[in-house]
Formats: C-alpha cells, structure tokens, sequence
C-alpha cells in the first residue's frame, strides 16, 4: 500500500461534501496557486503527488459519514445485489426498501444520490492530481525523471473512468440499448467551479475509454501493470476498467484484449477450499483490487463483512440477521452438484452457535460464500474486501468473443473457468444465442451478489425483475427491462445545479 503522507492532504482535506457542486465550488488558488503545485511536481513527484494519490485511493477504501448503510462503495453494491433476480433477503429488517424495489429510483430516493456523492467524489479528487501535473511534461516514455508522475497520472486516470463508468452505467439506459442517444452525466475533466450540465452519452463513454486506455500505457510504460499489493491501483485495474467500458459499449476487440491482459496476468484463481471457506477475503492469487482491514481502517459494522459474514457475532449480516442473503431457488437449481460453488449456499438446514452461545438455524438456500470464521475476528466482522477478481475477466472475454461472432474461443474461454469450478464440465458446444445464455449463467453464478453485477448486467442485457416463479423469494416482484436507470438525484444535484434542470431528468 503506498505510504501516507500528510503535505499536500490539506489542500483537498476541505473538499469531501454530498453535492458534487459543493465540491466543484472549491477554489485551491487560495492558497496555493496551480503553477506553483506544477514546479513542484517537477521537483519532487512524489513528495506532492503520492499523498494526493493516497488520498484518492483511500475514498475508495474507506467510508464517509452518514447511516451504516450507506457509508462506502461495496455496502452500496450490497443495495442493488437486492434489487434482481438471484439474490433473496432471508430476514426483515435493514435494506427492506431496496429489496422491495418501491420506489427505489425516483429523484428523492434516499439511495439516488448516494452513488452520485461517491462518485462524484473520486472524479473530483482524480481531477486535482491531474490539474497538479505540468501539460509540458514527456510522458511517452518512462525515464528517471518522470517514471513516478506516470504512474500517479495512470491512477488518477484509472479511477475517474472506473466513476464516470459507474455513473453512466446507473444514471442512463444501457449504451447498446438505447442510451447511446441520450444524454449522460456532467463531465469534469478539471478543477473548475463551473457547474455543467449533462454531456452527451457518447461524450462520456469516450473520456471513460481514453482514460482507461492511457492509464494501461502509462502502467506498463512504468513496469506497474501488476504490483505486489493488491490494494494498489495499478494497470490490471486499469484493464478490468477497460474491459468493462469496452463490453458495455459493443467494442468487442478491446474487451478481449483487455480481459486476456488480465488473465495472463492472473493465471492462478482461487481453489475449491479458498473459494467455499474463507469468505471471499483472499486478497491473493485471483484477486485484482480489494481493501486491507487493519485497525486504522476498520469499518465496523459498516463493512462489507459486517453486513454479509453470517458467522459475524454482533454484525448486521451475522448475529442481528437483518441482512440475510440467500441465493433464489431457480439459479441453484441450474447449479450441478459437482460444482463446488454449489457449497457457497446451504444444501441442507443446520445449526450454528455464535461465540455468545446464540443459536440460529441457518436454512436452505442461505449464503455462506461471504461467511467466514477462520479469517481476523469473527466478532469484530473484520474482514478483508474483494472489489475485482480476474474470474470477471474470462466472463467479459468469453462474452466479447461470442457476441463477435468467435462462437469456437467463447466456448473455450468458458470452459477455462468453468472447469476449475466444476471438474465434470464439458467444453460447451452451443453457438449463439444459446452459448450467450450459458455464458449469463456463469456469470450469475460467478459473481453471485458481488459488486452489483447482476444489477448492472440486467440492464446490459436488458432483462427485468421477474421472481413470481421463485420458491423462496418473499417480495414477488415484476419490473420490465429498461426499468433500473435512477433519476438525477433532486437534493444534491437539480436543486444547486442551473444547468440541469427538471426538464433534463431522466423519465420514470
């Protein structure tokens, strides 16, 4: 992890508000100019820009203020994994509304402007490392001199497109089915205190793809396309970033190069007892991006292990039981029993007592693949996170290939993932359609309740809520495809922003 350093922290320490706005409003001039920021970039790199960086990162990592369930990045995620398909909230109790989907996406719903802030908040954070570094620097090539502000620029670079990816991927229709057309969210590429108003679509998948594209060149120029940490941005994020642009916008050749990159950089993924016992909190072998627990950075009840590790004595997802998670009847079924994913969710009912000696029966279909008691405290749901696996990445490379057409290296592409889960898999020998449903499949089962995938692949594929036919589902609900774009947040955003205004939100 890189080091902390506090010099610069002041300049950007002010500048964390909800309204993205508020954020943009914020002048540095004051007490600093930006050309004097630059000279010193060029004298000493990392003294001014490691810190900025380190900051940047953190956001990603840590929690802001707020309810406990809407603190950070991953718990958000945990709030769309309720709104689909697969996944089944056990006991009432928090995030009730979510799963209940009422409601969920209008302009005054408490969770619209929650991506909004965060987001917004990397962007600008991103924006002030960019701004702090001299136009007239060579960075095509590394060398002595400018081997550091590379990799600086690579990170900022990296994640202003993995949240203006984000954004676009919640605030606008699907790109390929018709949001192309439509307008996308306000674009900053600086540290200017005007607000904009919304950019085109096709505007902001571009920035997204040149960011992603130049931070992959910067990481390799500099020899950090894989760094030993995986807390660290380095160029592997970049490339998931990448990848995921790519699918989302039908750019099928970058996607697979992208996703390869990866896969060549990762070419050992979690085995069947670090895949079933440890609570997917292996920061190792598979794992790209993830959070580090440790006492300074511990989120409490408020991380992602404290709302999903059900073996947590005292957490909302363990003990409390006001979050569990079960996987829906349907997609088990569809899971062979020699899949040994099939074991990250009860087969069978059975008991288990907290360190309290609470008893609690955990029931059929219940989720243990985050549950973990043989990692840090279990009491203290101090647990490491996983926010990008290379997994993701045979997924996204396998669906490239079929949707161009390569019918014969999507099936291989599967089967090099599937048959590490599920040792009797035959290379599938569907084409089409039909090879695309199994490569859904996968995914579904994959990535279960991670990240918020299935939430952002219902709309990339557009396909609806539908969970009437489900055994074990208790909120019987229906939403049409096309139904999951959230509205313009109203409070944090149309109220304080002239340029957009209620004749620009998006329709219900």
């Amino acid at each position: 992890m890189m080091k902390t350093n506090n010099w610069i922290t002041g300049i950007i320490a002010g500048f964390l508000f909800i309204s993205c706005n508020d954020l943009l409003d914020i002048d540095p001039a004051d007490r600093m100019t930006q050309a004097n920021i630059q000279e010193m970039v060029k004298k000493n790199p990392e003294e001014v820009l490691e810190p900025m960086v380190t900051s940047l990162v953190s956001q990603v990592h840590g929690y802001g203020t707020g309810s406990v369930n809407d603190r950070n990045l991953s718990v958000l995620h945990i709030r769309l994994n309720f709104m689909g398909n697969d996944v089944v909230k056990v006991k009432t109790g928090w995030l009730d509304e979510d799963y209940r989907m009422r409601d969920w996406r209008t302009q005054i719903s408490p969770i619209v402007p929650l991506f909004w802030r965060n987001y917004y908040t990397y962007i600008f954070y991103a924006n002030q490392i960019l701004a702090a570094i001299p136009e007239d620097l060579d960075l095509s090539v590394a060398g002595d001199g400018n081997r550091a502000i590379m990799k600086y620029k690579a990170t900022a670079l990296t994640l202003r497109a993995f949240s203006y990816t984000g954004l676009m991927w919640l605030y606008q229709n699907d790109y390929l089915h018709g949001g192309k057309e439509k307008a996308g969210v306000p674009l900053y590429t600086t540290t200017t205190n005007v607000a904009q108003g919304r950019a085109s679509s096709t505007e902001v998948w571009e920035l997204v793809m040149n960011d992603a594209t130049e931070a992959v060149r910067l990481f390799k120029a500099t020899d950090n396309y894989l760094t030993e940490n995986r807390t660290d941005v380095d160029g592997s994020v970049a490339s998931v970033v990448l990848a995921r642009a790519a699918l989302t916008l039908g750019e099928w050749q970058t996607a697979i190069s992208a996703a390869s990159d990866v896969i060549d950089a990762y070419p050992d993924l979690f085995d069947e007892t670090e895949y079933t016992t440890l609570g997917f909190s292996l920061l190792d072998k598979e794992t790209i991006f993830g959070h580090e627990y440790s006492s300074a950075t511990s989120k409490g009840q408020s991380s992602f292990s404290g709302w999903m590790n059900i073996y947590s004595e005292g957490g909302y997802g363990g003990s409390q039981q006001t979050s569990w998670l079960a996987i829906d009847q349907r997609l088990y079924d569809q899971i062979p029993e020699t899949d040994y994913r099939k074991k990250n969710f009860v087969g069978e009912p059975f008991e288990f007592i907290y360190p309290n000696n609470q008893p609690v029966t955990v029931d059929k279909y219940v989720q243990t693949k985050f549950a973990t008691t043989t990692i840090r405290d279990q009491t203290a749901y101090n647990q490491d996170e996983i926010y990008m696996r290379a997994s993701e990445m045979y997924l996204v490379k396998a669906e490239a290939e079929a949707r161009s057409g390569s019918d014969a290296a999507a099936q291989n592409t599967l089967y090099q993932l599937v048959s590490k889960r599920d040792p009797a898999y035959v290379q599938s020998a569907r084409t089409g359609d039909a090879l695309l449903e199994e490569i859904r499949l996968h995914r579904r089962i994959e990535l279960w309740a991670e990240a918020g995938h299935e939430f952002y692949d219902n709309k990339r594929w557009h396909i609806g809520v539908d969970r009437v036919s489900s055994a074990n589902h208790i909120e019987k609900v229906q939403l049409e495809a096309g139904k999951f774009t959230l509205q313009i947040p109203l409070e944090t955003e149309i109220n304080y922003n002239p340029n957009i205004t209620e004749a620009d939100q998006n329709p219900l």
